[in-house]
């Protein structure tokens, strides 16, 4: 069986993807999203070359399935607490918010994860997801390693819901986290203020 790359329809249709995205950027369209269907599901991408990747990741999929059982233990194996704790620990305060919201609301729609975290725009949401991702490439965890977003299109109409990865989430209640951490949290808090307080006096 060929493979995308070689296969020449693929290739033709690469280039032309390639070919409307330049011209698209060039006259200054702003684009919003590409969807394709790909095994009776609607994809979306961003851009073109994301697209390009995209499908062909998902036929490379089809034909190499991953076995379940070999990822579960991998990522059982990947989330330890010392792993759990260097997410907990390195991302931002605004990130981790979102994280705890995510846990506590499975499957949480965009706009009210959106009002949990008091942010007024969809494009507020998206900086602090864009920061989440990078702050975890950062500790070297892929963003998908510890959340993911579905995508579901009602007409024309599209809804976000963020998931979070359930070994992730796994290792968290290990640690009696989001409780914990926001007890500590609390008595952080408390001694900083009476330790400005005494300077203070």
């Amino acid at each position: 069986m060929t493979s995308p790359s070689n296969n020449p329809l693929a290739t033709e249709l690469d280039k032309a993807l390639r070919y409307l995205y330049a011209t698209l950027v060039y006259l200054e369209v702003q684009i919003v999203a590409i969807r394709f269907r790909f095994n009776h599901q609607t994809w979306e991408a961003d851009t073109a070359e994301e697209a390009i990747a995209l499908r062909e990741k998902l036929e490379y999929s089809a034909r190499f399935p991953p076995d379940p059982h070999r990822e579960m233990d991998k990522q059982e194996k990947f989330w330890t607490p010392d792993k759990f704790k260097d997410v907990i620990d390195g991302v931002g305060e605004l990130q981790h918010r979102l994280l705890i919201e995510v846990h506590r609301k499975p499957s949480i729609p965009s706009d009210d994860l959106r009002q949990k975290l008091g942010l007024d725009s969809e494009v507020a949401l998206a900086g602090v997801i864009s920061g989440l991702s990078k702050q975890l490439k950062q500790l070297g965890i892929e963003p998908g390693q510890v959340f993911r977003i579905t995508v579901v299109w009602a007409g024309k109409k599209k809804q976000r819901f963020f998931i979070l990865n359930d070994f992730f989430a796994g290792a968290g209640s290990d640690l009696n986290w989001p409780e914990a951490w926001e007890k500590r949290k609390g008595k952080d808090a408390a001694s900083t203020k009476k330790a400005v307080t005494y300077r203070a006096i």
